[in-house]
């Protein structure tokens, strides 16, 4: 089964490693990208992806990407 495109917000934290406090944290600062369709917010795979990757990067020096 091919992973989604987006997340309804709500689902995030049983698919990635990240707690709902937190993530509803990131979402209103903007460090985690969504948008909204209606009433329900969505999280797309790739910025939870972006995300993951910037949090690596951070921990391992700021200089590189992670691979």
């Amino acid at each position: 089964m091919a992973e989604p495109l987006a997340y309804r917000a709500e689902e995030v934290p049983q698919a990635f490693p990240i707690g709902r406090t937190a993530l509803f944290k990131l979402l209103r600062t903007g460090e985690i990208e969504s948008f909204k369709v209606g009433r329900a917010r969505f999280v797309p795979r790739q910025a939870l992806v972006d995300f993951m990757a910037r949090q690596l990067a951070e921990q391992n020096g700021g200089g590189g990407t992670a691979a």
